[in-house]
């Protein structure tokens, strides 16, 4: 009987240092090896999620992920591994005491790192890591899922004739805790939620771990929508012009003009950027812009629920 592929996530940790870009590199006693920091998913846990948690664990380094690397497959003892990686740049660092996992960390520039790596595969990842910038990450989410319409309208509650005060099922409010880690690894600052319940919902459980308001904001809903989609193009310029981390909440009738004032505002026409700006999402589910300095977006993820 084969064994189940092991699941594992990983990434190129860059930053700055007094003679450019500096990247970590972690040595394994137990492999006798120099390698990208990375680890295996625990049960339940998202890629995002164990990227960050095993750069931590590895290395002492909160981080935040930028664009995808993609992903390698190998096997180890015979059974499958894919290991899904991240560009990643530093929040912030603790001492961490050696251990059997990883004995030694060290930063190195490019040419001293590629010296140094066990594997070719690592030495890729590092090049098109450093190709990239230092960017941030805007989140645009499409609420959990939420109880049906129709259940909703028959539920005695007294609110059941207003569809934006429809809450999450039981599957939406599990999808809006399991969010908290995988929106934690990108560290959104502005949290912005359509004022509908179900979408301040997916979002509450996130704002609640990291000490952030939720901003309401009515023109991401349905109904503010539906009365003015100016008001919805108007709210994504403004809301693009926050040069943070960012996470925004709406609904899916609603994704297909936000991508469109995305892209309008941000001048994306054609390319593997605006094939990205794919509205269909399932519930739970993200697009993720990686944005530079200057605003331009660099590369855009896919969070599937």
């Amino acid at each position: 009987m084969s064994s189940a592929p092991i699941q594992a996530a990983g990434v190129v940790l860059v930053r700055s240092g007094e003679r450019g870009p500096e990247v970590a590199v972690v040595h394994r006693p137990h492999r006798s090896d120099w390698s990208l920091p990375k680890g295996k998913l625990d049960r339940g846990e998202r890629h995002a999620a164990a990227a960050v948690r095993e750069t931590y664990e590895e290395t002492g380094v909160r981080c935040v992920l930028g664009p995808s690397l993609g992903e390698r497959s190998y096997a180890v003892d015979g059974v499958p591994k894919h290991v899904r990686y991240w560009r990643a740049t530093v929040l912030e660092q603790e001492p961490r005491d050696p251990d059997a996992e990883v004995d030694e960390v060290r930063w190195l520039r490019r040419k001293a790192a590629r010296a140094l790596l066990s594997y070719d595969d690592d030495r890729v990842l590092l090049d098109a890591a450093l190709a990239m910038p230092d960017t941030t990450a805007t989140v645009i989410l499409r609420h959990a899922e939420a109880m049906k319409r129709a259940v909703w309208r028959e539920s005695g509650d007294p609110l059941a004739t207003e569809d934006a005060s429809r809450p999450l099922n039981d599957a939406g409010v599990e999808q809006a805790y399991g969010l908290v880690d995988v929106l934690s690894a990108y560290a959104p600052h502005l949290v912005v939620s359509s004022d509908a319940r179900r979408c301040r919902a997916t979002v509450e459980p996130y704002a609640d771990a990291a000490g952030r308001e939720v901003r309401l904001e009515h023109a991401l809903s349905e109904e503010g929508c539906a009365d003015d989609p100016r008001t919805t193009a108007a709210a994504v310029a403004e809301l693009l012009a926050h040069s943070g981390p960012a996470v925004w909440c709406s609904h899916r009738p609603v994704l297909p003009l936000v991508l469109r004032a995305v892209a309008r505002e941000l001048g994306i026409i054609g390319g593997p950027v605006a094939e990205a700006l794919d509205p269909h999402l399932k519930p739970g589910a993200a697009l993720v812009l990686h944005r530079e300095a200057e605003g331009g977006v660099v590369a855009v993820d896919r969070l599937d629920a």
